[in-house]
């Protein structure tokens, strides 16, 4: 039985190489090429696979006799498909965990951000020329109640509206005018007088067209 190894000595000393220069030419070391031709143990397929073309013999020649070889390839091959299968399990399985991570992270980061630094955007369309006062739906009550410690207390009147607005700010459980003033376009003003155990009633009046309001 002629070993694979005893092949490659063939085949190097018939293109005249040294143990040196095919080693150079498969990029490893020179002991490993020693290794492999006394048969201390075995280049991987992709090197056969190299050394058949740098050698311009066919794999069933490099390999022919050698059933120790085949063996291994035959193993090797067996745990590649073995390998993939179990990838092709893995890989889904990681990428469904990460994006279900990624979503809980999501909401515990909006959860915190929303308690941290609370706010409520709305778009208020007003219909109604002055002096008519258009009442900002907050809720099913339609009141606005800063719950919580960190509200900062402001409202902000965003470049993306059409003017100047003026705002109207009751006390739910007895009707009286705690603010009344005008918000101008891309301002924002403090609403400190507010109370965080109290419902209010928050009403607007401008030019026709739509608000875009935020309470911080």
């Amino acid at each position: 039985m002629v070993a694979i190894g005893e092949r490659i000595k063939e085949s190097r000393k018939q293109k005249s190489l040294t143990q040196q220069e095919l080693a150079e030419k498969l990029n490893v070391t020179r002991s490993a090429i020693s290794n492999w031709e006394v048969g201390r143990n075995y280049p991987d397929l992709d090197l056969i696979i190299q050394i058949s073309e740098l050698f311009g013999i066919t794999l069933d020649q490099l390999l022919k006799e050698d059933t120790a070889m085949v063996q291994k390839i035959s193993t090797e091959q067996r745990k590649g498909v073995i390998r993939k299968r179990i990838l092709s399990i893995i890989v889904p399985l990681l990428f469904i965990s990460l994006l279900t991570t990624g979503y809980f992270l999501y909401q515990e980061v909006s959860a915190v951000q929303k308690t941290i630094s609370p706010s409520v955007e709305t778009v208020i369309k007003v219909e109604e020329p002055s002096p008519s006062w258009t009442p900002i739906i907050f809720d099913k009550e339609g009141f606005l109640n800063f719950e919580g410690t960190f509200w900062k207390k402001e409202v902000v009147n965003h470049a993306a509206s059409p003017s100047d607005i003026e705002i109207r700010i009751t006390e739910q459980h007895n009707g009286k005018v705690i603010y009344q003033f005008t918000l101008e376009l891309g301002k924002n003003y403090s609403l400190e007088g507010l109370k965080s155990e109290k419902n209010y009633l928050i009403e607007v009046r401008g030019d026709l067209g739509s608000y875009f309001l935020t309470f911080i």
